[in-house]
């Protein structure tokens, strides 16, 4: 049950990280679409079709001219993940469903971790170590739980490169877009706006698996 709960949260996660990416603001979700999350899950739909459901949802929504300010709901994507599903259920009855070469992943990973350690910021030591260890993980096998905790870290890490400019620049946008209303939600909408303008500037890749 303990390790249910555990695939069950990473899952959540993963998707709820993945399609923020691509959508970029408001850098949260709302209940209905962690509902639509928890409804992929019990129907089955593995993590990698998810993501690949919502990829296809975004590529198909940057083609169609004049929809680049339009707000983005999870909603959206169910229809491309739910032909992904079937397409994959597809692949496996006729035998030509293959697992996800998690070694390229891997590989890519590994890529992405060298670029960044040889020409990434020198201002954080600590960052630049983190990444250090995620090379060395990368030689090996691992769990893809360490990675999601090293996430969590650089995360961290990326918010204490940011100048008071920058800090500054980022609250006045997220007062724009919400209000001047100061809640705990607001706090997290910019730091995650933070987050993600650090990791554009200093070229901070992802550590997770599923974003390769």
């Amino acid at each position: 049950m303990k390790r249910e709960s555990a695939e069950a949260g990473r899952y959540i996660r993963a998707v709820s990280r993945f399609f923020i990416e691509q959508r970029g603001a408001p850098f949260f979700l709302s209940s209905k679409e962690v509902e639509n999350i928890k409804e992929w899950r019990r129907l089955g739909i593995p993590l990698q079709i998810v993501l690949e459901g919502i990829e296809d949802y975004f590529a198909y929504q940057r083609k169609k001219p004049g929809r680049k300010n339009k707000i983005l709901s999870l909603a959206f994507c169910h229809a491309f993940v739910l032909r992904g599903f079937a397409a994959h259920k597809e692949r496996k009855v006729g035998g030509q469903d293959k697992p996800f070469p998690k070694d390229d992943k891997r590989k890519k990973l590994k890529r992405a971790v060298e670029r960044f350690l040889a020409h990434g910021p020198d201002t954080s030591p600590d960052l630049k170590a983190i990444f250090s260890r995620i090379l060395q993980l990368t030689s090996k096998s691992f769990d893809e739980e360490v990675l999601e905790e090293l996430e969590t870290e650089v995360e961290t890490l990326a918010v204490r490169l940011a100048t008071e400019e920058e800090r500054e620049k980022v609250r006045k946008e997220v007062m724009m877009e919400f209000g001047e209303k100061n809640s705990q939600e607001q706090e997290r909408i910019r730091t995650l706006k933070l987050i993600r303008y650090i990791r554009e500037k200093y070229g901070i890749p992802h550590v997770s698996l599923y974003y390769y």
